[in-house]
């Protein structure tokens, strides 16, 4: 068996590891990369004609599943397995990614005729459930990240492989976590772990007291008169952020707005043993909250004093945000609370390191406080540590990380006496 990198090695996004074996090559995720003008695409594996059997998609993220549309433009037709709320979640968030290729003028994958075959050929599996393709058999199993996202467990040419994708192993407002203890007791010894190291080189804050310094520094802004804009990712952070905000009675609106609404519905319609506290975010999505469309967002801000708008995207990559923070940045009184990592290169990357941000095309420097909260839905480095460790695997696999977090969890895992690799973008590696 070996594994090929094709990308979110030493760098996060654009996973894609190309799994060849004895009968049968297969994709863990195809994703893309967010840069400052569009899209990377996961390296090589279309420049020349490729077999794959099929993809195993952990979740709906667009660094997981973005790329899906070149494999059917390329002429790749296979199953893609993936539990049933990923596919309701990748459907929405790659039909919002097909509008903004279109107005970037970015890769022709991006079509309709596109998108429709990676839905016709998605196949929905359950989690927990042992599942069989050709050589393959293979288990969705609860990664704790964000609404159906899993760790992919593969049992191949006599070799077992734990893929973690994106994971987290802390309960939070919206998901229970992932158990890798249980995993290890009930599936025994594993041959090779993949496991991600996006905060591989660093501790989160613990989640009581980050969500009490949240609270308290909206309080604050509302208080002085002010609006708090809430960017946040569409799958996750928008709904663990409503759920937070459920905690108190607010003496101002809460809108909430862009493609957060539709995978909020989404959630809610489908039925997760992961999800927590769904009958508190029915509530605040049908009753405490107002729902803004494209009519309305334009004016909102100047009209609402105070208010907290929660609004994708979370990396003010595009979406309503951006529109909101044109009409908010001028005045201290308001506030930019940024929910969750912001990835080198984007917008929301900028105005947290340099303050600044384009604006009809002229650099700003935003006035009202910028803050960046870390609500992850990822592990940090001790809770990958812990996860390494439970797993026990013959060979590990660092990925899904800048070099410093692959570097750090590399060094650590080496004086434990673990075989560890820290692969860059196209590398092999033989289990």
């Amino acid at each position: 068996m070996k594994c090929i990198f094709h990308g979110a090695a030493r760098e996060v996004g654009r996973s894609c590891i190309e799994v060849q074996t004895a009968q049968g090559n297969y994709l863990l995720d195809c994703g893309v990369k967010f840069t400052h003008d569009g899209f990377a695409y996961p390296d090589k594996l279309f420049a020349s004609s490729k077999r794959v059997d099929a993809i195993f998609l952990s979740h709906a993220h667009l660094d997981h599943s973005g790329g899906l549309p070149l494999i059917e433009h390329y002429g790749i037709t296979c199953p893609i397995f993936c539990t049933h709320q990923t596919l309701a979640i990748t459907r929405l968030l790659l039909k919002d990614s097909y509008k903004i290729a279109r107005i970037k003028h970015l890769h022709a994958a991006f079509d309709k005729v596109d998108l429709k075959e990676v839905r016709k050929d998605a196949r929905r599996v359950k989690p927990d459930k042992l599942y069989r393709f050709k050589n393959v058999l293979f288990r969705f199993l609860n990664a704790g990240h964000i609404p159906g996202s899993a760790s992919i467990l593969l049992d191949v040419d006599g070799k077992r492989l734990l893929y973690t994708g994106d994971f987290n192993t802390r309960t939070t407002r919206l998901m229970r976590p992932a158990d890798y203890q249980s995993i290890a007791a009930e599936y025994g010894p594993i041959d090779c772990l993949i496991t991600e190291s996006t905060y591989g080189a660093r501790e989160l804050p613990k989640r009581p007291a980050l969500e009490r310094d949240f609270l308290d520094s909206v309080r604050r802004v509302v208080k002085r008169g002010g609006t708090v804009l809430v960017p946040v990712f569409a799958v996750g952070r928008a709904q663990e952020i409503l759920i937070l905000l459920a905690r108190e009675q607010w003496p101002c609106p809460i809108y909430f707005d862009g493609m957060a609404k539709e995978v909020t519905r989404k959630i809610l319609l489908h039925q997760s043993t992961h999800v927590s506290n769904k009958d508190i975010l029915n509530e605040m999505y049908m009753k405490r909250t107002t729902l803004i469309s494209s009519q309305q967002r334009r004016m909102l801000a100047a009209k609402t004093r105070p208010g907290i708008i929660v609004t994708t995207s979370g990396m003010l990559q595009g979406g309503p945000a951006m529109i909101y923070l044109k009409q908010l940045w001028h005045d201290p009184t308001n506030a930019v609370f940024l929910t969750g990592y912001q990835v080198p290169g984007t917008t929301g990357y900028r105005l947290l390191t340099k303050g600044s941000v384009y604006i009809d095309g002229w650099k700003t420097f935003v006035k009202c406080p910028v803050r960046k909260f870390d609500f992850s839905g990822h592990a940090d480095t001790e809770d990958i540590k812990q996860a390494i460790k439970a797993i026990n695997p013959r060979l590990l696999i660092i990925q899904h990380g800048e070099p410093e977090s692959v570097d750090h969890l590399l060094a650590w895992a080496k004086q434990e006496g673990f075989d560890a690799r820290g692969p860059a973008v196209g590398d092999a590696i033989t289990i």
